[in-house]
């Protein structure tokens, strides 16, 4: 049976704070490290003053409807197409089975305008920062762009699918479809430039409509 962590919107709420770490902690250990004030180690992750504001702005917003449209292609074509033909449906099924699930149950109208607010401010903001601006710019000190990127796609994939809370059917079953779109989200973060903006917007807006359609 699925992992239901919305069951309880306040528990999930609670729950979302927990990605602020994700800013606080790789910050203040590669201040350390890099002998640089956390200040400073902030704005390189991405949070820093952006040109072209409006652009960025819109750019997220519609990438992040587009992809909530074919979100759906992309997951039937990795699940359906690829997986259920190579595994059969009985793994699918122990798959979805597995998974865990962040959609809340019955969310009252306030519990869901919080639920709003957080992603923008702190889910897609912060999980950008982590997998695009901090991973891939670290990452890209030593590797080329392209294998940053992968890399970087390859732990958020298993961010959503996280080995040893999930069964390995989950993990082969969701694995392309958070691949891909961590792929997208890191190619939209180098196409503008390193903006956190347009990925983290698109982000955002993408959990905001599974919660509101």
């Amino acid at each position: 049976m699925a992992v239901q962590l919305g069951e309880n919107p306040w528990i999930l709420i609670g729950l979302i704070f927990l990605e602020l770490l994700f800013v606080i902690i790789p910050a203040l250990i590669s201040s350390k490290l890099e002998k640089k004030t956390f200040h400073d180690t902030i704005k390189d992750m991405g949070f820093q003053k952006n040109e072209d504001l409006f652009i960025k702005i819109i750019s997220g917003l519609s990438l992040g409807i587009l992809f909530f449209f074919f979100g759906n292609y992309l997951i039937l074509f990795f699940r359906d197409f690829i997986i259920r033909n190579i595994f059969g449906s009985d793994f699918v099924e122990l798959g979805q089975e597995g998974a865990i699930s962040t959609e809340p149950i019955h969310p009252n109208l306030i519990q869901l305008l919080i639920l709003i607010i957080l992603n923008l401010i702190i889910i897609g903001p912060c999980e950008e920062a982590f997998f695009r601006g901090f991973l891939i710019k670290k990452l890209e000190n030593k590797l080329k762009l392209a294998y940053s990127i992968i890399i970087s796609s390859i732990i958020f994939t298993f961010y959503h699918v996280p080995p040893f809370l999930v069964p390995v059917t989950t993990i082969i079953t969701f694995s392309g479809y958070y691949l891909a779109f961590g792929l997208i989200l890191s190619l939209i973060f180098v196409y503008f430039e390193y903006s956190l903006i347009p990925c983290s917007i698109a982000h955002s807006c993408f959990n905001i409509l599974i919660l509101l359609i």
